[in-house]
């Protein structure tokens, strides 16, 4: 019996909804525009946030961290405070053997001139190990060729990774791998070109304009008593702090400083940059979301006024209903559904339309031109997520539901003698 009751409400307001389409219509465009604007407003703000992340990720890697020796500010040791601290590659080997650390590279760098044929330029050289590349396989990965190896290290040999910027000055196109070129006038074998990446922000220089050598060679070049900079990674980067006081522990027992003193190690963290970058571009997102959400909550208004047009406009007929014996609840859920229903089927139009919008104009260009990357990672991709639709649906019940109940448990309320005498 009540299934047959609720049936018949459900059919009620059906008949409502259609005997006013156009109204209903004009009431479900301005929800489809409220959808609209969430939806793309949200894809936009997570095609930011990936554009801009992607720009970042190039500048370390995944769960990397850079360390350059500093000064310290602390007497520890016997030591006095203002003390040069300074980094040798046995200290750098000692951090691979904690727990925290998967893996770590000295890192020497110069600028000496870099030649072939007739070609020449003053190009950044980085010493490093053959880890280095897998720390940085975002960074450092080979297009042709190969990266740096064991063996490499162990006989000093002459080899060369090339950047992509460092090829096409030189070598115009032609191909490279196997080819000599000169540092510093000394012959280089190249062994690897690295391929074209897209890269924000860098140290030293940026990437594609480096060639990485074995660390043991660069003695051959400039003098590689002392390290420039020291890349390591942890086993996890959601343990990135606790690796990295075990870093600054190891090295100020090694380098007698006390592991408290910042200014003795400056850390630069990939971690805590992407956090950083993460917090920036979630207020953006925080920001175009409300701006959507106030421009559906417009959309409410609207289907808020129509239906309580609806429910004036049908006072008799509800006097009439509540006569033959209709409850409040069921006059309540009558208008309800009437106002979810036009929220509903305005916000399926929208998600539509917004998808066809997405297809159209993604992905919109951001920084590929600016960093030529060819690749086109750091434009902004506009995506349909299921995270975008989860916020919009969530946004748009709370909408209907507002929109919906006033009207309806105002028209539950009204007397029936009274509305039997309305005009």
């Amino acid at each position: 019996m009540r299934v047959a009751v609720y049936r018949e409400v459900g059919r009620e307001a059906w008949h409502g909804l259609t005997r006013n389409a156009f109204r209903a219509a004009l009431s479900m465009l301005g929800i489809s525009w409220g959808i609209v604007s969430v939806v793309m407003l949200l894809a936009y703000g997570n095609g930011f946030h990936d554009a801009v992340a992607a720009g970042f990720r190039g500048a370390f890697g995944s769960g990397v961290a850079v360390i350059w020796p500093g000064q310290t500010s602390m007497q520890a040791g016997g030591e006095r405070a203002g003390r040069r601290v300074r980094l040798q590659v046995a200290d750098v080997q000692a951090l691979e053997t904690l727990p925290l650390i998967r893996s770590a590279s000295p890192e020497f760098f110069e600028r000496p001139p870099v030649a072939y044929g007739d070609r020449q330029a003053v190009h950044g050289i980085r010493g490093v190990n053959p880890i280095y590349g897998e720390m940085r396989a975002e960074n450092a990965a080979p297009g042709q060729g190969r990266f740096l190896n064991d063996q490499d290290v162990e006989e000093r040999r002459r080899v060369a990774f090339v950047g992509r910027e460092v090829y096409r000055k030189l070598f115009g196109g032609r191909p490279a791998v196997g080819e000599t070129i000169r540092i510093a006038g000394r012959p280089f074998e190249v062994v690897g070109l690295m391929e074209d990446k897209v890269q924000m922000s860098s140290y030293f220089s940026p990437d594609a304009f480096c060639v990485f050598i074995p660390y043991t060679t660069m003695a051959q070049l400039a003098d590689a008593q002392y390290v420039d900079t020291v890349v390591f990674q942890s086993v996890d980067p959601m343990r990135q702090p606790e690796a990295i006081r075990q870093v600054r522990a190891e090295l100020g027992k090694r380098l007698r400083f006390n592991p408290a003193d910042e200014r003795a190690l400056n850390i630069n963290d990939s971690v805590e940059n992407m956090k950083q970058i993460g917090g920036i571009t979630t207020g953006l997102k925080v920001v175009l979301s409300f701006i959507g959400v106030l421009t559906l909550a417009i959309g409410g208004v609207g289907i808020m006024n129509i239906m309580f047009v609806s429910v004036k406009e049908r006072t008799r007929e509800i006097g009439i209903r509540k006569a033959l014996g209709a409850r409040r609840r069921e006059i309540l859920w009558q208008f309800l559904l009437e106002g979810m229903a036009i929220t509903s089927l305005g916000g399926i139009a929208g998600v539509v339309l917004s998808g066809l919008l997405i297809a159209i104009f993604s992905p919109r260009p951001f920084l590929a031109e600016l960093l030529d990357d060819v690749t086109g990672v750091t434009d902004i991709h506009l995506v349909l997520s299921v995270q975008v639709l989860a916020v919009c649906s969530g946004i748009l019940m709370t909408v209907g539901l507002i929109a919906g109940f006033l009207p309806a448990w105002r028209a539950s309320r009204v007397d029936p003698i009274e509305s039997l005498r309305y005009e």
